[in-house]
């Protein structure tokens, strides 16, 4: 008898420890998973701030990485501020707002070509709706809906060719905005485990012609992440981010050998990243959260002769009201 509550003791006092030991932690959503299928609680509002940077100094045609003949040298940062509100649990809405720094240098011809581009870029208003829930079903979708506001300037961008192009204008991706609206349609994923959570987003972005009579290509984007709780302040994730765009055009004013010629194209093809991350919550919640990570070139498949950054650097700091 004595021995069998001697069992009992011990065994509440295992259960007692394994509880108090059990990490309490908070995982939010990876760096570019663009949240998965989670939205706010009615009333609360989120605000993002994300920095990405990237060089461009490597040309791919196809699955090949092929000589950079015209020595492009190219630089991007991408600061992005991004608030997101609860209309109501089941209905969310997010203003995304970058402001673009980019340069590039290039040799085409005889000529040096130089381009110094910032600004505000094309702001974005979307809309989210929760289609399941994670308490009733074990995991979340939301459908996801918006526009690309024609907000960013589209005439520091275009440079006039060298004079084997018989001095026609030639557009060129590094503009600020494209002068047109985009439309977006997508689904989010999400699915919540215990110091774990997997998160998932897919996008087709719809682009008309463009100002300048520019195509820069639809779009389809597809994400998908996994974060763990090391500690109740220090997450870790892995991420494969990838895309396809379909063709571009320049319009009518650029010839095929010039295009050919050029090394500033917006990108088409079919590209992936792999990203590596970690996530910092200083008070174990995520009210305030600092990310960082490292997105590194996996595959690539691209339609034709153009440039490709083999690293982003990327920073994520979020603040919940």
């Amino acid at each position: 008898m004595k021995t069998m509550k001697t069992m009992k003791t011990a065994l509440l006092s295992l259960g007692v420890f394994v509880s108090a030991t059990q990490l309490s932690a908070d995982v939010i959503p990876g760096i570019n998973s663009k949240g998965g299928g989670m939205l706010l609680p009615e009333g609360k509002l989120k605000m993002v701030y994300r920095y990405l940077h990237f060089d461009r100094n490597s040309m791919f045609d196809g699955s090949n990485e092929v000589p950079n003949k015209e020595q492009l040298d190219a630089t991007a940062n991408v600061n992005v501020l991004v608030l997101n509100y609860g209309v109501t649990d089941n209905f969310n809405i997010t203003l995304v707002t970058p402001y673009k720094d980019l340069k590039a240098t290039a040799k085409l011809g005889p000529n040096n070509v130089a381009i110094d581009n910032s600004g505000i870029g094309d702001i974005i208003l979307m809309g989210r709706y929760k289609l399941t829930d994670m308490k009733k079903d074990g995991y979340q979708t939301a459908l996801k809906f918006g526009v690309k506001l024609p907000t960013g300037s589209t005439d520091d961008g275009f440079k006039k060719a060298p004079p084997f192009a018989r001095n026609t204008n030639t557009p060129l991706p590094t503009q600020m905005g494209t002068g047109a609206a985009e439309y977006k349609l997508g689904i989010g994923v999400s699915k919540l485990f215990d110091n774990a959570r997997v998160d998932a987003n897919a996008m087709f972005t719809y682009r008309p012609k463009a100002k300048h009579d520019y195509d820069f290509g639809n779009e389809i984007s597809y994400d998908i992440g996994y974060i763990y709780a090391l500690h109740e302040k220090f997450n870790i994730g892995l991420e494969y981010n990838g895309k396809y765009n379909s063709s571009t055009d320049m319009g009518n004013d650029t010839n095929p050998i010039l295009r050919q010629k050029l090394p500033f194209k917006a990108f088409s093809g079919t590209v992936g990243y792999v990203t590596p991350q970690v996530q910092f919550l200083p008070f174990g919640k995520p009210k305030i959260h600092l990310d960082m990570g490292v997105s590194f070139l996996l595959h690539e498949n691209v339609k034709e002769y153009q440039p490709l950054e083999k690293r982003r650097i990327l920073v994520r700091l979020g603040y919940l009201f």
